[in-house]
């Protein structure tokens, strides 16, 4: 009973430091005045209740993988701060610079800003998750996840391409089917057939690079994660799974940059893709592999 307790005061505890680490980079690196205009104040009502779901959702993901480990304080430490960092600060700084450059909705400090508040966030959430986890006298099965460093190359390079494969199906099917997301893009309400836009999408050499390397370092970070897992694989599939939707969830934060349905649409098509794609990710790393000397992000 007292476990249990103990256990729960520790989760409330991890998702208060959450959201105050998620609140407070913004307090320190401000946005900018222009896009403060934009914010529509009756989505601005919901902004706590929206950030206290995703910060239980961001709050068991982490926990499920703090649970389910067995290596020492300060590897986990390593590999959650160097994880995260790939997956949110770095990531959004990619994807802000090759989309919202485009739409000409932010400076360019603002990219910088949006790179140091998750940098901070994350960073400070990893070291909290790592004071609290506690490893146990389990055998250590972590061992059994590493690929030695050109099995971990071609798997990342495949799941690259699942990933820009992914990323299209997902993006029309579930995002591109809203009006308002195409307005908010083109400035029609055109719907164009699906190997129509993946033509205009894959005629785009930076399109294709861009999205390539991001799948890389998505299964970059998800191997990481990986590396961690000391538990079956389901639970490993499932831990995985929401770890990565947690990218996409944040997106149902109201935000000046997206309308409301344009948000709605890709906070659906992100966590939806992302969910699929961690799960993708663990059969990847998974399928006939094997230890060697030169493995990857041992202990």
């Amino acid at each position: 009973m007292m476990k249990k307790l103990i256990s729960a005061i520790q989760f409330i505890s991890i998702v208060l430091v959450f959201i105050l680490l998620f609140i407070t980079p913004t307090a320190i690196l401000p946005v900018s005045k222009s896009l403060l205009e934009r914010i529509n104040p009756k989505e601005m009502e919901l902004f706590f209740p929206l950030l206290l779901t995703f910060s239980i959702y961001i709050s068991y993901s982490y926990w499920l993988l703090i649970k389910n480990t067995n290596q020492s304080k300060l590897s986990v430490y390593i590999k959650l701060v160097a994880a995260t960092f790939l997956l949110f600060p770095l990531m959004g700084f990619i994807e802000s610079s090759f989309w919202l450059d485009s739409l000409k909705v932010v400076d360019n400090n603002e990219y910088v800003k949006i790179f140091f508040r998750y940098f901070i966030t994350f960073t400070l959430f990893s070291t909290y998750l790592s004071l609290l986890y506690k490893q146990n006298n389990t055998t250590d099965q972590n061992g059994k996840n590493l690929l030695n460093l050109k099995l971990l190359t071609q798997r990342l390079l495949l799941i690259g391409g699942i990933y820009i494969l992914l990323y299209n199906i997902f993006g029309y099917f579930v995002a591109w089917q809203f009006e308002a997301t195409r307005i908010y893009y083109t400035g029609t309400s055109e719907l164009k057939d699906f190997f129509t836009m993946l033509w205009i999408n894959f005629s785009d050499p930076k399109f294709v690079i861009v999205h390539f390397i991001r799948g890389i370092l998505f299964g970059l970070s998800g191997y990481i994660f990986y590396t961690m897992l000391n538990c079956s694989k389901l639970k490993k599939s499932i831990i995985l799974a929401l770890i990565f939707g947690g990218f996409g969830f944040q997106i149902i934060l109201p935000n000046p940059i997206f309308p409301e349905m344009v948000r709605i649409s890709h906070f659906i098509e992100t966590t939806t893709s992302m969910i699929v794609f961690g799960m993708i990710s663990i059969y990847v790393f998974d399928y006939k592999k094997y230890k060697t000397s030169n493995s990857v992000f041992s202990k």
